[in-house]
């Protein structure tokens, strides 16, 4: 039969140890010193036997031939023709615009029929006994040593529309805005809406069990935090940071929103409207809003309750959930908005002081007044 290395799989260098990742089952295999050699062999198909070929020593050649039968017994070699490789074929040829990589974290990250499922009870168990030795990663920044702007509190007269059903179907993506500066009572109604904690009426705000503050927010011994859009785990990765291109009373730049306080923190970096649109991907439309709402995800607040990979999707629907809500509290103000991944992280990045290590870029909200009529 003609084998061949399977094409949803990788090599992966993990505590000195190469191992095989089969990201389609979830498995992975630890391989010898010089199995390597045999993936190389069967780079594109042939006869399982030719791997003897790989030498002239008969009992080298029955070794390495021991090894590619084992390695095809579990489909890191493939079969021609069998159900692997034809699994394979439309799994390549579904992803190929968008390359190898991502559908390796795609199938990686896919739960199977079997994927064990843990219950409410049992994480809370776990967690109760887990923050008494291994605290949670806070669950508000505030940046030190940085200029601080307090936020007028939200004042319900900034919203235009009030009905829900009014405002989804007022609710555009518009990319040409007015030439007036945003009003900072809409922007911090916007911002303590769509990101600030939401107030507790049954006691202070706790962390394994110690009193941080009577005013607190509603919350539990290991930070579950509630606001206005849904996160997994109610963990609330995603920071909110404002580049103030026109904004009352603001200097134009970035500043980070400490949610704790609803305030703004400084960060004391300002771009030209060249070098903004470039962080936006060249759109220049950007350079006629009055704000740009760039959303981050610190993925240590999900990896302290989630340890598997799949997490990884819900940092991004915890982005889609918040930026529809500041979507929909722009209409409600009577702004235009729209909402873009396509930036350049780096640029963005070294804007917001982000490490991308653990602190990622995820997309911005655009804003503006709209135009005159």
């Amino acid at each position: 039969m003609n084998v061949r290395l399977s094409a949803c799989g990788a090599l992966l260098w993990d505590a000195g140890q190469l191992v095989w990742d089969d990201y389609l089952d979830h498995r992975q295999f630890a391989l010898a010193d010089g199995v390597e050699r045999v993936l190389r062999w069967f780079a594109g198909f042939r006869p399982l036997d030719s791997v003897r070929e790989m030498t002239d020593d008969p009992g080298e050649a029955d070794h390495w031939h021991k090894i590619a039968a084992v390695l095809a017994d579990n489909d890191v070699l493939i079969t021609e023709n069998g159900p692997r490789h034809q699994r394979e074929q439309a799994i390549e040829q579904a992803w190929r615009p968008w390359g190898p990589l991502a559908r390796a974290y795609h199938f990686s990250s896919r739960s199977h029929a079997g994927t064990a499922m843990r219950t409410a009870e049992q994480d809370n168990e776990e967690l109760e006994a887990k923050v008494l030795t291994d605290p949670p990663p806070p669950a508000f920044w505030s940046l030190p040593a940085v200029s601080r702007h307090a936020l007028p509190d939200a004042d319900p007269a900034v919203w235009r529309h009030r009905d829900l059903i009014d405002v989804l179907h007022r609710r555009r993506s518009r990319r040409c805005f007015g030439g007036t500066a945003l009003p900072l009572d809409v922007v911090a109604a916007l911002l303590k809406t769509a990101a600030g904690p939401l107030p507790r009426a049954d006691g202070p705000l706790t962390q394994a069990g110690v009193t941080l503050d009577p005013g607190g927010v509603l919350t539990d011994s290991w930070q579950r935090v509630f606001k206005t859009s849904p996160s997994g785990g109610a963990r609330h990765p995603t920071e909110v940071y404002l580049y103030a291109r026109d904004v009352e009373g603001l200097a134009p730049g970035a500043y980070h929103y400490a949610a704790a306080d609803h305030s703004l923190e400084y960060l004391g970096r300002r771009l030209d409207d060249e070098r903004l649109v470039a962080a936006a991907g060249d759109q220049d439309w950007v350079a006629g809003a009055g704000a740009l709402i760039f959303y981050t995800s610190v993925i240590a607040r999900n990896q302290w309750k989630y340890t598997f990979p799949r997490v990884y999707r819900a940092l991004l629907m915890d982005v889609g959930h918040l930026s529809q809500t500041v979507y929909l509290l722009a209409t409600a103000a009577g702004l235009h908005i729209t909402f873009t991944a396509a930036l350049r992280d780096q640029l963005v990045e070294e804007l917001l002081g982000c490490d991308p290590a653990g602190h990622l870029v995820i997309g911005t909200s655009v804003i503006g007044t709209a135009p005159a009529r």
